[in-house]
């Protein structure tokens, strides 16, 4: 066979081989909402991950009062003020008939959404306290701690590797080829950070300011020559996408 034969013969390969390669791909996406089940699995174990360690220099037997400041997506979660005479939002046309920075936050609607990641955190952190034999105050009055929680991310992040030749459909040919995939990954994690600030209920003075605390959670999803599924999670029973 002549060297030209040989050329011939290698020509195909060759150009499949560059069509692989120029369509490898990689991105990465954010969170959507509303949230998949997986998604919402992932966060609950970050959260679980992050207050199982979670010990502040607080009395075992203290009535105390979480808060929990930060962001859900494009929304803030609106509180009252945390100190006195601070900036406060009012949506309620009702006027207040007390005296007082309590008349004013029990009149107060904050933006709660429902569902919102933050309250997810706040109820774990309520139980955290609760296990370390606190006592679980629904607003500050009578209180000995009030604990603010100020989350500096809550969410999660999707990205995608896929190495192979992506679906082709073409208007000079009757049918589309599928995607012939070598290689694709999926992955998903969600992260959760905070700070803990904890103030004297009397004298509102700081007591304590901790380090951050951080918890991760993943689900990857993993296709090999075509047709070859697996997975890698940290998730326990965490479901499977047939």
């Amino acid at each position: 066979m002549s060297h030209n034969d040989n050329a011939m013969h290698a020509l195909p390969l060759i150009v499949l081989t560059l069509l692989v390669l120029l369509s490898a791909c990689t991105n990465r996406e954010y969170t959507r909402t509303p949230r998949t089940g997986t998604e919402q699995l992932l966060l609950s174990h970050a959260i679980q991950q992050s207050v199982k360690d979670l010990v502040l220099p607080i009395p075992a037997a203290s009535a105390i009062r979480i808060e929990v400041v930060g962001y859900t997506g494009d929304r803030q979660w609106l509180q009252p003020s945390f100190l006195a005479n601070g900036p406060m939002i009012n949506t309620n046309n009702t006027a207040n008939t007390g005296v007082g920075t309590s008349s004013t936050e029990t009149n107060l609607p904050a933006v709660r959404p429902q569902g919102s990641d933050l309250a997810v955190l706040q109820g774990f952190m309520e139980g955290r306290f609760a296990e370390l034999g606190c006592t679980i105050a629904a607003d500050r009055d009578g209180v000995d701690v009030w604990i603010r929680v100020m989350v500096m991310a809550i969410g999660t992040d999707q990205g995608q590797n896929f190495f192979g030749m992506p679906p082709v459909q073409s208007a000079l040919i009757p049918f589309s080829l599928p995607a012939l995939t070598l290689y694709e990954a999926q992955r998903q994690i969600a992260y959760v950070r905070y700070l803990v600030q904890v103030y004297d209920a009397r004298t509102r003075r700081l007591l304590f300011f901790s380090p951050w605390y951080q918890g991760s959670s993943y689900y990857n999803q993993y296709t090999v020559l075509l047709f070859i599924n697996f997975r890698g999670t940290d998730l326990v029973e965490a479901p499977y996408l047939q």
